[in-house]
């Protein structure tokens, strides 16, 4: 969601540890614990058995290769996913938001797949007295052009392009300035060295009905991942217009340092970013952003 706002500090912490009971493998990260385990010359592999051998088939490289989704970014790669997401303006006065949405993103095989998000919960503050609605739908279709290594070699990479379709059955645009109907391609890459790791996407916003805006933007993060259970990483976003709670559009500027936590494995993730927004004129914004993962196994 181009422009949309994600869940409170207290909602994240609880949406966090409310899968707990989850099991799942260890993460890629954990086989890179020793530097000295794997060297760029020979990469171990996870494909499957060439020329007809009689051993067991090994398992197709891990969809994410060893690479922890940001708390405000989409994955360059493709796979079988649910998501929650969540943002709250941490000024909580009069028309300030927060909302909750949920994704579910499916993968047909390794090169091709796409994300289907459930209408957002949008709510405005005072919580109860506010403004509420249920937001956009977003279907998107993404393909991977290109992707190497695997989740315990030395380096690893996407790329990737998806187009997504958002459209809102109910729209509340006086409520909502700036949600309403829009087309948008987008260009996403992750590259892995070791245990650290880039990523970022890019596109642009095509609005195709009233409320929505024209909006390039680019998001992008550096992160490392620690042990077998934590990450932390610092995430940049620029969106060149982003409408405030008045429904004044401006250039928007975001620095989210960002923890996630992932004591399953890839069965589970919890991730929350403290963000420092710029809007142009209308001056800085804290919010609290967060984002729980339950990942399914293959393709």
């Amino acid at each position: 969601m181009k422009n949309a706002l994600f869940p409170s500090l207290f909602s994240c912490l609880l949406i966090s540890f409310l899968f707990c009971p989850l099991l799942g493998n260890v993460r890629a990260d954990d086989l890179l614990s020793s530097s000295d385990s794997f060297s760029a010359s020979s990469p171990v592999s996870n494909s499957l058995p060439v020329g007809g051998s009689s051993g067991s088939s090994l398992l197709p490289p891990d969809p994410d290769r060893g690479i922890v989704r940001s708390v405000h970014l989409e994955e360059a790669w493709v796979e079988n996913a649910f998501y929650i997401h969540s943002v709250n303006q941490d000024q909580l006065s009069p028309g300030q938001e927060w909302s909750l949405s949920g994704e579910f993103d499916f993968a047909f095989n390794s090169w091709f797949g796409g994300e289907f998000d459930f209408p957002v919960f949008l709510l405005t503050y005072p919580l109860g007295r506010g403004d509420a609605s249920f937001g956009p739908i977003t279907l998107g279709i993404r393909a991977v052009a290109f992707q190497s290594g695997s989740d315990v070699s030395r380096k690893a990479g996407i790329l990737s392009f998806e187009v997504e379709g958002e459209w809102w059955p109910t729209p509340q645009i006086r409520s909502f300035p700036g949600v309403g109907n829009e087309l948008t391609p987008e260009m996403l890459w992750a590259f892995r060295y070791h245990r650290v790791y880039f990523q970022g996407i890019d596109g642009v916003a095509m609005p195709f009905s009233g409320g929505a805006v024209a909006n390039t933007f680019l998001r992008t993060s550096t992160g490392r991942s620690w042990e077998n259970v934590w990450a932390t990483q610092i995430q940049v976003d620029f969106n060149s217009a982003v409408v405030t709670p008045s429904g004044t559009t401006v250039l928007g500027f975001s620095l989210i340092p960002e923890v996630a936590y992932f004591p399953f494995g890839d069965a589970l993730l919890g991730e929350i970013g403290e963000g420092v927004s710029v809007y142009g004129p209308a001056g800085i914004q804290a919010t609290t952003y967060a984002l729980l993962e339950i990942e399914f196994q293959g393709y």
